[in-house]
């Protein structure tokens, strides 16, 4: 069954706060056992934090933007106030909970945002401009666009993701997550705002995906806030288009658990300070037994780790430095000692995978 947001009496002004028509529409849908919420074509509505419910799709139609409302102090508390150690204040954290959330999902199975309309998280109502060349990244507190937590059977597809002042999609402790055919369109000048973040989370597919941040596009992470769930584990990537100011593809930071069985293929990286990162300095592992991590560069196909046991094994991987290259090995258990050997003495060791970060479209 459709809930249509104007029946529960959004406005869709752009300027009226929509949030509680929209949530109204929401809890129909769930309490009726399951549907979508439809954010009608042609308008704008302007939001304070939502949460969905189980069995619920929040659908976008073509033309409809949800934009986030630009007062933090109406957003959702995901990590109820915790801090880090050392800081003073609620909202710098990113190795908790999210301190705030615009969308936001907690045991809330079979959920879902879909359609080719747009969420826009109102970005520079949540950072500032300091040189007509830099945004501050140390300016707190900023929200996660999309967080949801310990949902399982979760889909985002078709959807347009804009303008996210921090982190744009969250899942963390969730199992079956297929993120299909979504564009993430950050400005490029916002630090922090990472693509797609799957923490703590099974099964995972992020297939046919745009992704344009001033952050990591994809970043694997197994936080220290969400340690009451497993791995982060069976993930796959595959045929995405990444560009990056940081790392288009990066496992780790927000390494306190392990990772296992990744799987990242056919993905065209450009634009990006690095391709692959792999930063492990909070105590978790990774076990990329059954991974290839591939770059499609046209004539330059290079591979890193071929699958264990396989009965052709992948070809060696060349590293960044042209004139003076370090060579991957096939075999899994021998990688370590090469990405040791390209990060030298840092201490967050950091593999640049290839130079396929410097593509230019």
């Amino acid at each position: 069954m459709d809930y249509l947001v104007r029946d529960y009496g959004a406005v869709g002004d752009g300027q009226t706060n929509d949030a509680a028509a929209i949530q109204k529409a929401i809890d129909a849908c769930f309490q009726a056992g399951g549907g979508r919420v439809i954010l009608e074509n042609g308008r704008t509505y302007y939001s304070s934090s939502i949460i969905l419910k189980a069995h619920t799709e929040l659908h976008l139609e073509r033309g409809a933007v949800l934009k986030a409302h630009q007062d933090i102090d109406t957003y959702f508390h995901p990590n109820a106030g915790q801090r880090d150690d050392g800081v003073d204040r609620v909202g710098t954290p990113v190795t908790l909970k999210p301190s705030y959330a615009f969308i936001y999902a907690k045991d809330a199975d079979d959920i879902a945002i879909s359609g080719p309309g747009v969420v826009d998280g109102n970005a520079y109502a949540f950072v500032k401009q300091v040189s007509p060349y830099y945004v501050t990244g140390d300016f707190y507190p900023r929200p996660t666009l999309i967080y949801v937590e310990h949902c399982d059977h979760i889909s985002f597809t078709e959807v347009t993701l804009r303008n996210a002042p921090f982190w744009t999609l969250h899942p963390a402790g969730c199992d079956d997550v297929l993120i299909s055919g979504i564009h993430i369109l950050n400005d490029l000048n916002v630090a922090n705002s990472d693509g797609i973040d799957p923490d703590h989370s099974t099964n995972v597919r992020i297939i046919g995906c745009h992704i344009t941040c001033a952050d990591d596009c994809i970043c694997l992470k197994s936080s220290s806030g969400n340690m009451e769930y497993g791995p982060t584990k069976n993930v796959l990537v595959s045929g995405c288009t990444l560009i990056s100011t940081s790392a288009a593809i990066k496992i780790g930071t927000e390494g306190t658990g392990n990772f296992e069985n990744l799987i990242v293929n056919n993905c065209i990286i450009s634009d990006s300070n690095r391709g692959i990162s792999i930063q492990i300095r909070d105590g978790g592992s990774v076990k990329m037994r059954h991974s290839r991590i591939l770059s499609s560069r046209p004539g330059d196909l290079q591979t890193v780790g071929g699958a264990v046991g396989s009965r052709s094994p992948s070809p060696p991987m060349t590293g960044m430095n042209r004139q003076n290259p370090v060579t991957f090995p096939t075999s899994v258990s021998a990688i370590l000692p090469a990405i040791q050997k390209m990060a030298c003495s840092c201490p967050a060791v950091t593999a640049t995978i290839s130079r396929m970060s410097y593509l230019r479209m």
